[in-house]
């Protein structure tokens, strides 16, 4: 076998002839030059040690019974990494391992290989789950020591439904929606695009079950410099305990009510002169009304959103003339304003489907709980995509989706050397963004340093 291998490989140094087009040949070789591509896990790996992520793993997870072989956090940053890149599968992970380009240039002699790190992931319990979400919270604690300037979250929770195929999928239910599925519920900070918290549960629950016990966490890990918190849902967190809670915190909330009988009932009560006009479209309206629902420990306010329907022809509707939208909050100012601030929740939607497209196209185990920590691996690896884009990257890269960072500083060609006891990292000059690179390197050498 290696015979035939040697004899392969002299016949692709000599190259094989390809036309492009007439007149253009192009010969295809190999070369032994140490060669990467995967350039932006350096950036990646040299975050993770300045924010101190190796350490805050080892020292909450135990999951290992032995010494031996890689440390917790190994494992971890190795699926995070394979998410960070575009990684579909466990499989993945073998590209990853068997670069020893790449190894040397993130300083890495080993990386696990796909059967070694799906174990891993199998010997988790809930135990070990909280350990992993404690880890997380002092790695935002960690985090916000560089992010000065963010004093106001505003928490956007929503959960999601997750195809999976296969009968043997632990979990795996039929959804409200007809879907197989398994079903994430995540918490997205609306100013920095950051997953604060996020957790698996089987596929025909309830989306607002066990809400509270889902905020209790996701408080856990919010860093202390964080003065004030605003939450915003759809009604799956439509019930007494979630505003108790949100009261006990001190969080103001815009959630979507739940459009019940009593409350439809006031609503159509009010007097045409509680309806003010959108200055803008004048067939939308807004009012309010203060209601306590049955069995509620208190009134709330309960903001109005109606619109004239229209028929297909254009002429307005006779019966039902107009479609409501109702939102309860503690928050206080105009209507209108409120409810445009409660509408653009929307952008989670758009969060989730980046993360669910390009971090965690699947969930790729039987067992559950492994699919729930290789959920969490996953978060940390768009996490850090998140933190490498706001404190090191130019200013412009703000809002700057996944695929754009992968394709300016992740997937970036480059020629590993050694020599004076050093790893030379050597970039295309001719690289468009080269300079955006070298600016993520020195801010994360700032970091090290300070």
């Amino acid at each position: 076998m290696k015979k035939v291998k040697k004899d392969l490989f002299k016949k692709w140094q000599k190259g094989i002839p390809l036309q492009i087009r007439p007149g253009h040949t192009v010969r295809l070789g190999v070369t032994k030059e140490p060669l990467i591509v995967q350039t932006g896990l350096t950036l990646f790996y040299a975050m993770a040690s300045a924010l101190n992520i190796p350490k805050a793993l080892d020292d909450q997870i135990q999951v290992k019974v032995r010494e031996a072989g890689y440390p917790e956090s190994e494992h971890i940053l190795a699926l995070s990494a394979n998410a960070f890149c575009g990684g579909d599968y466990l499989e993945d992970l073998e590209s990853l391992r068997e670069d020893g380009a790449l190894k040397a240039a993130i300083g890495r002699s080993r990386i696990p290989d796909p059967t070694t790190a799906a174990d891993f992931c199998r010997r988790f319990y809930m135990g070990n789950l909280y350990q992993f979400d404690r880890a997380l919270g002092n790695i935002f604690q960690e985090v916000y020591r560089h992010r000065l300037s963010v004093k106001t979250w505003t928490i956007d929770v929503d959960a999601k439904v997750h195809e999976v195929f296969g009968e043997k999928k632990q979990g795996a239910a039929v959804s409200y929606n007809g879907t197989y599925s398994l079903q994430p519920f995540y918490a997205f900070v609306h100013e920095t695009d950051e997953l604060l918290h996020t957790q698996l549960r089987s596929g025909n629950t309830h989306p607002g079950a066990k809400a509270v016990s889902f905020l209790r966490r996701m408080k856990s890990k919010i860093p202390a410099q964080i003065e004030s918190v605003y939450l915003r849902s759809d009604s799956a967190l439509y019930n007494k305990k979630v505003m108790a809670y949100c009261e006990q915190e001190k969080w103001v909330f815009t959630i979507t009510a739940d459009q019940t009988a009593p409350l439809v009932q006031k609503i159509n009560a009010l007097p045409e002169s509680a309806w003010k006009p959108n200055p803008k479209y004048p067939e939308i309206q807004y009012a309010e009304v203060e209601y306590q629902p049955v069995n509620w420990d208190k009134a709330y306010r309960f903001l109005v959103r109606r619109e004239l329907k229209k028929q297909k022809n254009g002429q307005t509707a006779f019966f039902d003339r107009y479609s409501y939208y109702v939102v309860v909050t503690n928050k206080s100012g105009e209507v209108q304003p409120v409810m445009e601030g409660h509408d653009r929740r929307g952008t989670s939607e758009r969060r989730i489907g980046e993360f669910t497209r390009e971090f965690l196209p699947h969930l790729p185990m039987g067992n559950f709980m492994a699919n729930w920590i290789y959920l969490l691996c996953a978060q940390l690896g768009y996490n850090m995509a998140m933190w490498i884009r706001d404190l090191t990257l130019p200013p412009d890269y703000r809002r700057a989706y996944m695929k754009k960072l992968r394709r300016r500083i992740g997937f970036v060609a480059a020629k590993v050397l050694s020599g004076g006891r050093q790893i030379h990292l050597r970039l295309s000059q001719a690289h468009k963004w080269i300079q955006d690179f070298f600016h993520a390197w020195q801010k994360i050498q700032a970091f090290q340093t300070g």
